[in-house]
């Protein structure tokens, strides 16, 4: 009997088992041997289908039976043939389509023995008899190696958890990326050849370091900035050049906002490829930050080196529920620059899922620069630095926090050595010699001590001609807004319209480029202008205004906003106004945010605070950690990790509430674009194409029982009728050219999108 892995693609051709087992393997191998496990990457490779040797599977491809287990064979007899060298091989290959489970050793033997028909998920299991499996495999000319050694073992026995559960997500990784990557070839084939997608370029260095130097000659050409802030810029440059030589391993770069953190950090990282041979550069930027605009300086320096994606952009706000076609058009990295979110990237490599893990086994032999590191939530801070610090020595890689106020994060290392055996001792990039942060000081602090109104505010504003107010809530950024653009209303008119901007996560990232495009304009041009935003406009965004105000916050939020001000040093010094909203006002979009403007109202009581002195962010820190630490609850995530629980420890390791859903917005400037991806949603044609052209009109909603807004929503399918996680926003009334999202004016049965 032969026996199939997949169906018929367009041509009529099915695809046998042993074919599709040895694509797999080979990919997998590859892979892996990045951290030279090639010979476990091969292995999960060959044995991750044997379940499809089953006649109950062949009657799943002629759609005769469903909900059938066919990965849980193929995990017992990994197990069975290597033992506990085999366990990282079998769990892998356990949660290759339903994800990983439990990996505690009673519980995940006990889940793959198959003492009953159906399994925990209400699966009938393709096959309970292993060695028939086996058999059929070898008969099929298959083979597999008799023994190999696995590292899982001994990372496991010791307690060391996180690097124990990141050894098997890793595998899991190297197995379903090869594994989606065959598949999809199997349906893209021409005749018998495979079709697989394009592969991404190889970084080359060298090239890109000289591109990156033409830049930087052309920026300094056209710099408005004044000397001294142009040789602060070129001292940082040139320390991280320097620095890219240096060995691999945990790095920090503190240097002030508005000192070039951005080509520095890039500098250094291409250096640092070069000496070392890795193999991409990925950036990390937190989650509010507006990453777009860092990722267009990166295309305009790295761009022109390759016609497809030398710099890919991946920072959905929410994974895609997982279905075959959602996994299949996952993105798996293979850039040579990839710029995400510090969501995207710590919530991947804490997943349970296919598609979220499927990227990771291409984070090893590269350089992946934090900017903004500062962001992590206090819960999860032994957890993420013990992964990053696994990362490095096992797998090759090198880590840099880049950050104006780095934490103290090491008190943290005999923490982190419980969980991965190098701890956490980073080395700084910039020397103390080139005092930056005393070079750098051009804002003038002032601290306010009464509290604010928005209508006392909006009058403070207007006193100015051009400033930015940053507030810590959507909500009061549009309430704000509303506010000062009355004022302004009645000194320019309509041309109010021109003056007044407005920018939060509510508005699309195309509307969000276009409002700070605007902006930079206006400031340009020397003309009024007065920006209304929240944190999302606090780091990684170039822009520069001489008045700003700022909320009150945590102290790293408050030197953020500050790095906005002033920031080419072409004023004495600007300035900077901190105040406190109104009490029924002051709120905070969490806890810990709460927590960090706790210390900083503490701190005031001892005097005014300055933030260009490190050993005064260092207090900061230590009274931050100490307060999240004493708030916290019951540790749910530590629990889950001491029971080497895959799904519990995704459940739990969360930057962000997981209830994100993106919407497709109706920006007005992009109608055709929107209407376009419209026509191809409602027709279930979900491609990377679309899903790349989608991201950048999508805002990330968060839709419970009490959001009106879903009312305004139309659910997005594929061609199989599954959801897709994305809805349009089919109401053009509730998406504002001024605020983004706004159903304040709009009717459920009014002004629907054709």
């Amino acid at each position: 009997m032969e026996y199939y892995a997949h169906t018929e693609d367009k041509r009529g051709i099915w695809e046998p088992v042993i074919k599709h087992l040895n694509e797999v393997a080979q990919l997998s191998k590859v892979f892996s041997s990045a951290w030279n496990a090639e010979i476990e990457g091969e292995t999960v490779g060959l044995m991750h289908d044997l379940g499809k040797y089953s006649e109950l599977f062949q009657k799943v491809l002629k759609r005769e039976e469903y909900h059938v287990d066919h990965a849980t064979p193929g995990a017992l007899a990994a197990l069975k043939k290597y033992k506990e060298n085999g366990m990282a091989v079998a769990m892998a290959i356990q949660g290759h389509h339903d994800g990983l489970q439990r990996g505690n050793h009673r519980d995940f033997q006990t889940s793959v023995q198959m003492r009953t028909e159906v399994s925990k998920l209400g699966k009938k299991y393709s096959c309970r008899n292993d060695s028939q499996l086996l058999d059929r495999f070898y008969a099929d000319g298959g083979s597999l190696i008799e023994s190999f050694k696995s590292d899982f073992p001994e990372e496991y026995i010791n307690k060391r958890y996180i690097s124990a559960m990141l050894y098997v997500r890793m595998l899991f990784s190297a197995l379903v990326d090869a594994d989606f990557l065959a598949t999809e070839a199997h349906f893209s084939r021409i005749g018998e050849n495979l079709i697989f997608r394009k592969q991404g370029v190889s970084l080359n260095p060298r090239i890109a370091l000289d591109k990156l130097f033409d830049y930087k000659n052309y920026l300094e050409k056209n710099s408005n900035a004044n000397i001294s802030i142009n040789t602060l810029r070129n001292e940082l440059f040139n320390s991280c050049i320097s620095a890219g030589g240096n060995a691999k391993g945990l790095y920090t770069l503190t240097a002030p906002t508005g000192s070039g953190k951005t080509l520095a950090m890039l500098a250094f990282a291409l250096k640092h490829a070069l000496t070392h041979k890795l193999r991409r550069i990925i950036i990390v930027l937190p989650f509010l930050n507006i990453i777009e605009q860092s990722a267009k300086v990166y295309n305009d320096i790295l761009g022109s080196l390759s016609d497809g994606d030398f710099v890919l952009e991946d920072h959905s706000l929410v994974e895609w529920p997982e279905g075959e076609q959602m996994r299949l058009l996952a993105e798996n990295w293979d850039a040579p620059v990839v710029v995400t979110t510090t969501v995207r990237f710590f919530e991947s490599l804490f997943s349970n899922r296919p598609s979220a893990c499927r990227r990771l086994h291409n984070i090893s032999k590269s350089v992946i620069m934090f900017d903004e590191a500062q962001t992590i939530p206090p819960s999860l801070v032994i957890p993420t630095l013990s992964a990053l610090s696994e990362i490095c020595w096992r797998y090759g890689s090198t880590v840099v926090f880049s950050t104006a106020t780095q934490p103290a994060y090491e008190f943290f290392d005999d923490n982190v050595r419980k969980y991965s055996i190098k701890g956490w001792k980073p080395s700084e990039i910039v020397t103390d010699r080139l005092n930056l942060f005393g070079k750098s000081k051009r804002v003038e602090v002032n601290w306010k001590k009464e509290r604010y109104t928005w209508d006392k505010l909006a009058d403070a504003i207007n006193k100015d001609t051009q400033s930015l107010t940053i507030v810590n809530l959507r909500r009061h950024a549009k309430e704000l807004y509303k506010k000062v653009y009355e004022e302004a209303n009645l000194y320019f008119g309509k041309e109010a319209s021109n003056i007044i901007f407005h920018l939060s996560t509510d508005m699309c990232p195309t509307h969000r480029l276009d409002v700070l495009n605007k902006v930079k304009q206006r400031l340009k041009d020397d003309m009024p202008c007065y920006l209304i935003s929240t944190q999302c406009v606090e780091a990684g965004v170039d822009i520069d205004l001489p008045v700003v105000w700022r909320a009150l916050a945590p102290l790293e939020a408050i030197i953020q906003a500050a790095g906005r001000c002033n920031r080419n040093g072409r004023k004495k010094a600007g300035i900077v106004h901190i105040f406190l909203p109104s009490i029924e006002e002051e709120l905070y979009p969490t806890n810990d945010y709460h927590y960090g403007a706790i210390v900083v109202k503490q701190m005031l009581e001892e005097g005014d605070i300055d933030f260009y002195d490190t050993d005064t962010i260092r207090k900061y820190y230590q009274r931050y950690f100490e307060i999240a630490r004493l708030s916290q609850k019951e540790d749910k995530l530590q629990r889950a990790i001491t029971a080497v629980d895959f799904p519990e420890v995704a459940r739990y390791y969360r930057w962000i509430p997981p209830i994100a859903t993106n919407v497709l917005v109706p920006y007005q400037p992009e109608i055709e674009v929107f209407e376009a991806l419209c026509k191809e949603a409602r027709k279930g044609d979900i491609t990377r194409e679309w899903l790349s052209k989608a991201r950048r009109l999508s805002v990330g909603v968060i839709l419970n029982k009490n959001s009106n807004i879903s009312d305004y929503l139309e659910e997005v399918r594929d061609k199989r009728g599954d959801p897709t996680g994305w809805y349009i926003l089919v109401n053009s009334k509730a998406y504002t050219i001024n605020t983004g999202i706004d159903i304040s004016e709009a009717k459920p049965e009014e002004f629907y999108v054709t």
